[in-house]
């Protein structure tokens, strides 16, 4: 939409130098529709950043339920080590420092997968399964996944915005001057939802 304001306001500068408007005014709006074109790409990528930010703090609110999910696995798991591992790798690589939305969301699709794995041990684990302890974090878990879900939603309509901006005439000229780049969408991580055979890795691991 906001390109189509755009032309058309390039349109109208055309029309008035056509019919030999005073070049001040042509000048005037030129200059006019240039600032416009500009704030356009600058609120685009404002938004997504804010959209964005609403996301890291989603996954933050995860994180800090990672340390006592991986305690609690712990006292029960004998054979997983591996997942709790990469599990608290994971979430050590997200605390050390501000990432860029496209690291977050590689390291997001990595987490996701690491988590369902380690939420699967569970069924290998019938007193695990049963703690009172691991179901309230599991609980936690599942209704913070509700919210970054919501907030990734958000974010990727903000990203379609401004890559939309970011790849169509003729804000692209303002985005290419100012090399600001598409972005990746805040996708689900491949596989999300479903359950690994945890049972066939135990089993592997008791041959």
């Amino acid at each position: 939409m906001h390109q189509i304001w755009t032309i058309l306001g390039g349109l109208i500068l055309f029309a008035m130098w056509m019919f030999e408007v005073d070049w001040r005014w042509i000048a005037a709006g030129g200059v006019a529709l240039l600032a416009w074109t500009f704030n356009t790409m600058v609120h685009a990528r404002n938004q997504a950043d804010t959209a964005f930010s609403s996301v890291e703090v989603m996954l933050n609110k995860r994180y800090d339920l990672i340390p006592n999910l991986v305690d609690t696995v712990q006292r029960y798991v004998e054979h997983e080590t591996r997942v709790l591992e990469e599990v608290t790798t994971l979430r050590a690589r997200a605390m050390s420092g501000r990432l860029s939305p496209d690291a977050t969301v590689a390291l997001d699709s990595q987490m996701g997968k690491a988590l369902t794995q380690l939420l699967a041990t569970a069924e290998a684990y019938p007193e695990l399964k049963a703690n009172e302890g691991f179901l309230d974090l599991q609980r936690g878990l599942n209704e913070v996944e509700e919210q970054i879900s919501a907030a990734r939603r958000a974010y990727n309509a903000s990203v379609k915005m401004y890559n939309d901006a970011v790849a169509m005439l003729p804000t692209n000229l303002i985005a290419l001057l100012l090399r600001w780049n598409s972005r990746e969408y805040f996708e689900l991580p491949e596989g999300h939802g479903e359950r690994p055979d945890v049972m066939a890795r135990f089993r592997s691991h008791q041959a």
